[in-house]
């Protein structure tokens, strides 16, 4: 176990403090939208491009952003990675228009997250062992769950009361916090020379940057080609995978160790770490655009609402050690995910017109202890059972595969809340007989049309119209939220399905 100093928790440290302001990055900014449209003079549409772009990029470069650690080693990676990132959020910092901000915040932060991200996962593996690393992988786990939850009060704070600049600024200051006492982290050298397969990273990039897009651009009342970028994406990944069983044939370095997935825990946790994920993104975008669209809360109160399953979080993330003290790993995480299952239970029966934000604190108080007990169990299961000279692959996969989760619940959550509003307002508009003689397919067109007015600001309702108007809106709202709880209940079982798929005791091959 490498450490280059006495105090063992000094590689925790960093890596926690990287894993942090990656995180924020991802949530901080999604509530300062309008200040970036007015301050840049840009538009929205603009801004969803750069933020798309991030996802992208990040999923392009993730699996050999990772592979630089078996060239470079792992110290080289996240200093290199983080000195990327570092200029891309400074770049962000004084952008003066929307072009310095995407190449700064969507390219640069991207591929340096891509690299660093990777490493985090790696150092955290290689540094600790036994209960050590469990405790490290809690720790690494509730950093990363309270900086997606804290990130919206962060950013929504910093923009109401001085500017959206000072939380790009506040990553850079922590990088910069990080650079200080980078000589506290042990140099992890590969063990051969290796060369990178750039065939090979073009192909998977390729693949999982088209795959990451399509579910992007996943939306029921658009037009994109979706099904045609899937596709392509899933063929470029096929590819990989016969070409680098070409170069094992042959005995070349390869980008990425297949025989990985030869244990049986590790594919296990990687689906199951996917599909949970798509609940964790799932809810935290939903969550907040109904608080936002539906009571009006500002995205200090936002961020307030989410505190109960931040807290939660962070309390059950760090006792997970404790936990597996008296249950045995498998059965901790399978706990979690019935808890999980329980919270969303709770939020989907207190949805109805009347609801506060206050109502939803036990559910998200209990989603919280969940998450806590599920996240660092998945890491650090997946991580230890991978050979010492997969490691590199193995977090590139892991982390690869959580971004692409958390892509998937955002895009698959959005349009289910849109396409529950428009099923609402339809049964609503057909069980009245408003329109006689109109088919149900008719008036769900109709329904379409007027929501696509409505993005573009042009429908006006009569004022006679307008409270009938608006109270068909929020019981739609509702019944969609309450959609969109059944959804994420399902995911989390399915998450549960996965599960018995896993060894007796979650730690064997």
């Amino acid at each position: 176990m490498g450490s280059a100093s006495s105090n063992k928790w000094a590689v925790l440290y960093l890596m926690n403090a990287a894993i942090f302001i990656i995180t924020l990055d991802t949530t901080m900014m999604s509530v300062s939208i309008s200040a970036l449209v007015r301050d840049l003079g840009t538009t929205v549409e603009g801004l969803q491009i750069a933020i798309t772009l991030y996802s992208l990029v990040m999923a392009a470069f993730m699996i050999p952003g990772a592979k630089l650690a078996d060239i470079w080693g792992t110290r080289k990676v996240f200093l290199r990675g983080l000195a990327i990132y570092t200029v891309g959020t400074l770049m962000a910092t004084f952008a003066t228009n929307l072009g310095i901000l995407i190449l700064g915040w969507a390219v640069l932060e991207g591929i340096g997250g891509a690299m660093v991200l990777p490493a985090t996962v790696t150092y955290v593996t290689k540094s600790y062992e036994g209960k050590d690393r469990a405790f490290a992988f809690s720790s690494w786990g509730a950093i990363n769950g309270v900086a997606a939850s804290f990130g919206p009060i962060i950013g929504g704070a910093l923009t109401t009361y001085l500017t959206w600049r000072l939380g790009f600024f506040l990553e850079a200051f922590i990088a910069f916090a990080i650079f200080a006492y980078m000589k506290l982290l042990p140099d992890f050298k590969p063990e051969k020379k290796i060369k990178l397969d750039i065939t090979g990273s073009i192909l998977i990039g390729s693949g999982l940057f088209l795959i990451t897009l399509s579910v992007l651009l996943l939306n029921p009342l658009g037009e994109a080609p979706v099904l045609t970028l899937l596709v392509t994406g899933i063929f470029l990944v096929i590819l990989f995978w016969l070409y680098e069983r070409r170069r094992a044939r042959r005995k070349e370095d390869l980008l990425f160790d297949m025989s990985v997935f030869r244990s049986k825990t590790f594919l296990s946790v990687n689906m199951i770490s996917l599909s949970y994920q798509m609940g964790i993104a799932g809810l935290l975008f939903s969550i907040p655009v109904f608080l936002q669209t539906y009571l009006m809360y500002d995205a200090i109160t936002t961020g307030l609402v989410l505190l109960p399953m931040s807290v939660t979080l962070f309390v059950f993330s760090m006792a997970n050690g404790f936990l597996e003290r008296h249950i045995p790993p498998k059965r901790v995480l399978q706990l979690g995910i019935l808890i999980s299952f329980v919270g969303f239970y709770l939020m989907y029966v207190v949805f109805r017109e009347d609801i506060t934000g206050i109502a939803l604190a036990p559910g998200l108080g209990i989603y919280g202890i969940g998450i806590g007990m599920v996240i660092p169990e998945l890491t650090n299961t997946a991580m230890s059972s991978a050979k010492e000279s997969q490691q590199a692959d193995a977090s590139g996969l892991f982390s690869s595969l959580r971004n692409l989760g958390y892509s998937l619940g955002t895009a698959v959550m959005g349009a289910v809340l849109i396409t529950g509003i428009i099923e609402s307002i339809t049964s609503q508009i057909y069980s009245s007989n408003i329109f006689e003689g109109a088919s149900r397919e008719q008036i769900r067109n109709a329904v379409i049309e007027w929501i696509l007015k409505m993005k573009q600001s042009s429908v006006v309702i009569p004022p006679e119209y307008h409270d009938a108007v608006l109270k068909m809106v929020n019981s739609a709202i509702i019944d969609s939220m309450r959609l969109t709880m059944l959804f994420l209940m399902a995911i989390v079982m399915l998450s549960a399905i996965l599960s018995l798929f896993l060894p007796g005791s979650g730690m064997e091959e």
